[in-house]
């Protein structure tokens, strides 16, 4: 299984593919729907909204796609500002309220790049992950890619604390996949790496790599043309 979507669905330019798309659905989150099975939802890591609001989402993806699923990216709380330090644990059970008012079963952790494997850091990531109640979520940490972050660290560590890895296939490798391989595709562009386009010899050799796994793949594009690119993306897999 193959599922496809983004990060985030506010910059959608719903008018390209839908025309006057007001008439057809009452947000730009029905017309995403309408497009794609899939999306992470992000701005979770900057703010977590309101209950009310996850409990929206979930019911404006339901009157389209009853079967569409949210995966949410957890607080910056946990892993930027003081990196699964005290305020973390807390953090995170506030993260799983919203998650489960969109019926979500995946959590994305991203560390920064600053996020060094070194003993200290180590130490406070398998505290966190060893006192959580992670109930039934699936747990995906993507730790970005550092030549520090190697094959042997990374299925040691990921296989004792029941993690999931993630990270972009076409900067590396994924080392450990307990469920399922979550793929984040953020560009080579510049000054930033999101401005960047895929173009269809890249998306042909993503679609032969995924092909190979057996277990349940999530592709999420990241970059400025990331609805542009999932959808040609969706297209080569049909």
């Amino acid at each position: 299984m193959v599922r496809i979507g983004t990060c985030g669905w506010s910059y959608l330019n719903a008018k390209e593919y839908f025309g006057d798309w007001k008439k057809l659905f009452r947000t730009k989150l029905q017309a995403y729907v309408k497009l794609f099975d899939l999306v992470e939802v992000n701005s979770t890591f900057y703010a977590l909204p309101k209950l009310s609001t996850a409990e929206k989402w979930r019911k404006e993806a339901d009157e389209i796609r009853p079967g569409f699923e949210f995966t949410v990216k957890v607080s910056q709380l946990i892993t930027h500002k003081n990196p699964f330090g005290p305020q973390a644990l807390q953090a995170f059970e506030k993260t799983k309220e919203i998650a489960k008012a969109l019926k979500a079963k995946i959590l994305l952790f991203q560390s920064p790049a600053s996020f060094r494997p070194t003993r200290e850091n180590l130490e406070l990531a398998e505290s966190f992950f060893e006192k959580i109640d992670r109930e039934s979520f699936i747990l995906v940490w993507e730790v970005r890619w550092q030549k520090e972050w190697t094959e042997k660290l990374v299925k040691k560590l990921f296989s004792k604390l029941r993690l999931n890895q993630c990270v972009d296939p076409f900067r590396q490798e994924c080392f450990y996949a307990k469920d399922l391989l979550y793929f984040r595709l953020h560009g080579f562009g510049k000054p930033t790496m999101y401005n960047y386009t895929y173009s269809k010899k890249e998306l042909k050799e993503l679609a032969e790599k995924v092909k190979k796994f057996k277990k349940p793949v999530y592709v999420l594009f990241n970059n400025v043309d990331c609805y542009k690119n999932a959808l040609e993306f969706e297209k080569l897999l049909s």
